[in-house]
């Protein structure tokens, strides 16, 4: 399982030194921190694990077999770090220094690290500038990472794109996430109706902020000092600069922000290091940013600014909250059922104290990420390849536990499809071929082969041999089910597996006998 957990001795496991001269907010706090003693269990960042090797593709557009190159590589990621950071060289190497507790620095780190070498995203022509996914390599990473930052899941969320965020792709994993948020998720493509007042409500992630990884916006590299600049390959470290961070756009029609990418939206321009090591053959994507506008004006070499509403200068952590605070306090409500819903309760007596949203360990995050195609698709920007934290694979209840209740909802949801207006074939045959396959998916529909039948069944509990219509019980109507079904064979889209009960690719005389004689077995 998918766990969380402050890691100790982090520090020893990214080969990070305390320098001399670690970073406050003050004066007295500098002095404070440079004598002292031993790391605090505050001191350690949160971080989130994920199984390597668990990637798999999923393609998002209609058929799912859009053509991804053979070469390129599926983006693996295998932790998320984050907490606050000290470093006594903020302008000319952030990165290196040591974690801190964020109530005693301004500065906020996130590593995310992948396997392998993982590449920055190539445009996908977002802006006219061309289709490019491999520009700097064969392993272009694309998705989004979304923070809550007050660990309240009712303020925030996202409105326009919410069919490329966690909560809208994590059902084509074949699972759920394990906390509450789970049952957010969209089952299928049909919880995708835009109303914010509906469940699953999918549009309510909570995330004010998230890491963008789409070449949505101009990006430039510096390769530094790379034998090979064209491409990010193993040992390499690159410094990556865009809007990659953003506030969630839900708040922008409301949003008096400027300086960013257009009116409303807060997106400044940032710095990413990418930064692969041979050794662990890990490729470690690194933010170093302001906590508040102190941090910020270090980072820069600059005189501290004070807070604003312009993304164009000195931006910060608080400076975000103060403006999504300010934004909420100065909105005329419009009313129940709007975008406003993932914003008014920034205005309640919860969240007078910014400060507190600042402790960066208490923030809760969610991950997509995947690959582009190698052709553009009318119907799909990317095809993912890994969700998390928290993810459990075969959990179709969101209880948090495979058991007979998982096996159970796969076989209702066959049961209450099959045949009907929700069926591509049409037939109760026992199975549900799903409608649009790729652009439509359902959580049921385990192994993601946009057929729920009895190889989800058996996937996520146990399929009884002779439960042709996957009801859970071996009866006369299986026979008469399998009968209708004699000389189909593998492919033809009427053909369930459950009826092929020798393996034998083809539903024939054989399967029927072997049926016959366990009918005649149960009645003994």
């Amino acid at each position: 399982m998918i766990t969380a957990f402050a890691a100790t001795g982090i520090e020893r496991y990214l080969h990070l030194r305390r320098p001399n001269g670690p970073m406050g907010r003050g004066a007295v706090l500098a002095a404070m921190l440079a004598i002292a003693g031993p790391v605090r269990a505050s001191d350690e960042p949160r971080v989130y694990t994920d199984p390597a090797g668990d990637a798999v593709l999923r393609r998002a557009d209609l058929g799912a077999d859009g053509p991804v190159h053979p070469q390129a590589g599926l983006p693996d990621y295998v932790r998320i770090v984050y907490g606050g950071w000290q470093t006594g060289t903020p302008v000319s190497n952030p990165y290196a220094g040591s974690w801190r507790d964020p109530r005693d620095t301004n500065l906020l780190r996130i590593d995310l690290v992948f396997t392998g070498v993982v590449n920055p995203p190539g445009p996908v022509n977002l802006r006219g500038e061309g289709y490019e996914p491999y520009r700097y390599g064969m392993n272009p990473l694309y998705g989004y990472v979304e923070f809550d930052l007050d660990s309240d899941r009712d303020t925030g969320g996202e409105i326009d794109d919410v069919r490329n965020r966690p909560l809208g792709n994590v059902s084509r994993f074949g699972g759920r996430f394990e906390d509450s948020i789970g049952g957010r998720a969209a089952v299928t493509a049909y919880d995708f109706d835009g109303n914010l007042l509906t469940e699953p409500l999918v549009e309510r992630s909570g995330e004010e902020m998230h890491l963008a990884f789409c070449s949505c916006s101009a990006m430039t590299v510096n390769t530094l000092n790379d034998p090979t600049p064209q491409t990010f390959d193993a040992g390499d470290t690159w410094i990556v600069t865009s809007r990659f961070l953003r506030r969630t756009h839900a708040f922008s029609r409301y949003s008096a922000a400027f300086g960013g990418s257009a009116p409303g939206e807060y997106d400044p321009i940032v710095n990413l290091r990418f930064r692969h090591d041979v050794q662990t053959d890990e490729t470690t994507i690194s933010l170093v940013y302001g906590l508040d506008n102190s941090g910020a004006a270090a980072l820069r070499g600059e005189a501290t600014q004070p807070l604003d509403l312009n993304a164009g200068n000195q931006t910060s952590i608080l400076e975000m909250l103060n403006e999504i605070r300010f934004t909420a306090q100065n909105t005329s409500d419009p009313g129940i059922g709007t975008p406003f819903d993932l914003l008014r309760k920034w205005r309640d007596s919860n969240h007078e104290r910014l400060d507190d949203f600042l402790r960066a360990r208490s923030w809760t995050v969610l991950a997509l990420v995947g690959t582009a195609y190698s052709e553009p698709q009318s119907d799909a920007l990317f095809a993912w390849t890994d969700v998390g934290p928290g993810f459990n694979y075969r959990d179709c209840s969101g209880d948090g536990l495979i058991t007979i209740t998982d096996q159970q909802y796969v076989q209702d949801a066959i049961g209450q499809t099959d045949g009907t207006a929700f069926d591509a074939d049409g037939q109760p045959n026992g199975q549900t071929r799903l409608i649009d396959f790729g652009l439509n998916f359902a959580l049921y529909d385990v192994n993601y082969d946009g057929v729920m039948n009895s190889l989800d069944v058996g996937e996520v509990g146990f399929h009884r041999l002779g439960d042709v219509n996957n009801d859970g019980w071996v009866e006369q109507r299986d026979l008469t089910l399998l009968r209708a079904m004699r000389g189909l064979t593998f492919g033809h889209p009427l053909f369930n597996p459950a009826a092929d009960l020798n393996d034998d690719l083809r539903i024939n005389s054989a399967d029927e006998a072997i049926l016959v004689r366990r009918l005649m077995l149960s009645i003994r």
